[in-house]
C-alpha cells in the first residue's frame, strides 16, 4: 500500500544531502546519556542537528539544541519526542534512546533507504554494547536469544531485512512528512509508545523497513531486578495493547509467556502432592536448562552468560506473563 497522494514527498535534488534531526528524549543526565551524545556528535553525516528534550536543564555543547519541556512532572519519551519534532528542522527525524549509541554510519545507511518514497521509517537493531558489565550482558543475552525473544530477536541483533509494523523507538528514523501526517507520537505511554506511532504509520500507508546495518548499541538493564522491571513493564503494556491496538498486538507469540506460566504453575502445584508430577517437573526444568545453556553457547554467548540464560529467561517470561495478564485486565492504562 502506498502513502496517500496528499502527503508531501518532496526530496532534495540529486547530490544534495537531506538534513537529519537526531531527537534524544533525556530522562536524567548520566554517563549513558553522555556516551549517547558523544556518539551522535561523531556521526559520519554532513547535516546533522541534535535535539535533546528534557524536563530538567542539562549542560550541553553549544552545537546541541536543548529543549526543556516546562512540565512540573516527569514526561514520557513519546511526549518528549513530540516536543523535539516541533523544535527540529530536519527532513528526517532520527529517534534514539538516551542510553543508546549510534554507529558512525547510522544515518548514512538509513537515509539511503529513505530515498524510496514509499518508506516512511527505517529501523535497525539495538545491540548490546561491547563494554557492558556481566549483568548487562546477561540481560542482553535474553533479548538476543531465541529463548528470550523468539521471532523478534532481530530487534536486538542483526537479522534479515524485512518490512515491520511494530518496532522499538531506540532506533527509528522517520520521514518528517510521515511523522507529521500521523501527528507524531501522540501518547503518554511509557513502554509501548512506539507501537502507537508504528501502527499509525502503517495504517496511513507508509512502509517501515528493518535494515540490519542501521545499528545502534543499546545499554541493557542489569539482571535481575532492573531487567525484570523493564520486562514487566513491556508485558503490562502489551497486554493492554491487545485490547487498545489489536491490529499489531493480538498475536499468539505475545500470549505464549502467560500460557507457559500457567502450565508451569499448575505443574508445580501438582508436584506438591503427586510424585509423577514431580518427576515430570524435574525432567522439564532439566531439559529446559540444558537446552537453554546449549542454545546460548550456539548463539555466541560466553559460557558464564550462557549458563545464566535459562534462569534469566525463565524469570523474564514468568514476569512478562503475569504482567501481560494484568494488562489484559486493566480497564485504563495511563502510562
Amino acid at each position: 500500500m502506498k502513502p496517500s497522494s496528499k502527503l508531501s514527498t518532496a526530496h532534495p535534488a540529486a547530490g544534495e544531502t537531506p538534513p537529519v534531526s537526531v531527537i534524544i528524549p533525556l530522562h536524567r543526565d548520566n554517563p549513558g546519556f553522555r556516551a549517547c551524545l558523544a556518539g551522535c556528535l561523531a556521526l559520519d553525516y554532513p547535516t546533522v542537528e541534535i535535539v535533546v528534550v528534557s524536563d530538567e536543564r542539562a549542560e550541553l555543547p553549544a552545537d546541541v539544541k536543548s529543549v526543556i519541556t516546562g512540565a512540573s512532572h516527569d514526561t514520557g519519551p513519546g511526549e518528549k519526542r513530540d516536543i523535539g519534532m516541533h523544535a527540529a528542522s530536519g527532513e528526517y527525524f532520527a529517534f534514539i534512546d538516551d542510553d543508546a549509541i549510534p554507529r558512525p554510519d547510522w544515518l548514512a545507511k538509513a537515509v539511503r533507504l529513505l530515498e524510496d518514497q514509499s518508506i516512511g521509517a527505517v529501523a535497525g537493531p539495538g545491540v548490546t554494547p561491547a563494554d557492558s558489565t556481566w549483568a548487562e550482558r546477561a540481560g542482553g543475552a535474553f533479548y538476543e536469544s531465541w529463548l528470550g525473544s523468539g521471532p523478534y530477536r532481530y530487534r536486538f541483533r542483526p537479522g534479515k531485512s524485512r518490512d515491520v509494523d511494530d518496532y522499538p523507538a531506540y532506533n527509528l528514523i522517520v520521514r518528517r512528512s510521515a511523522a507529521e501526517h500521523v501527528k507524531g507520537w501522540g501518547t503518554g505511554f511509557y513502554g509501548g509508545e512506539d507501537t502507537v506511532i508504528c501502527l499509525a504509520l502503517v495504517e496511513a500507508g507508509w512502509r517501515i523497513v528493518y535494515a540490519p546495518d542501521v545499528v545502534v548499541s543499546h545499554r541493557r538493564r542489569p539482571v535481575l531486578r532492573r531487567h525484570l522491571a523493564q520486562v514487566g513493564n513491556v508485558g503490562l503494556h502489551r497486554g493492554y495493547f491487545v485490547k487498545a491496538y489489536p491490529q499489531t498486538s493480538f498475536r499468539p507469540s505475545y500470549f505464549l509467556p502467560s500460557l507457559g506460566t500457567v502450565v508451569l504453575g499448575g505443574l508445580a502445584l501438582a508436584a506438591l502432592v503427586n510424585g509423577r508430577a514431580r518427576t515430570m517437573l524435574g525432567l522439564a526444568v532439566g531439559a529446559y536448562y540444558v537446552g537453554g545453556f546449549g542454545l546460548g553457547l550456539a548463539e555466541g554467548d560466553e559460557p558464564s552468560v550462557a549458563l545464566a540464560l535459562p534462569a534469566v529467561a525463565l524469570a523474564s517470561h514468568v514476569t512478562y506473563g503475569i504482567n501481560f495478564v494484568r494488562g489484559l485486565l486493566t480497564s485504563r492504562l495511563e502510562r
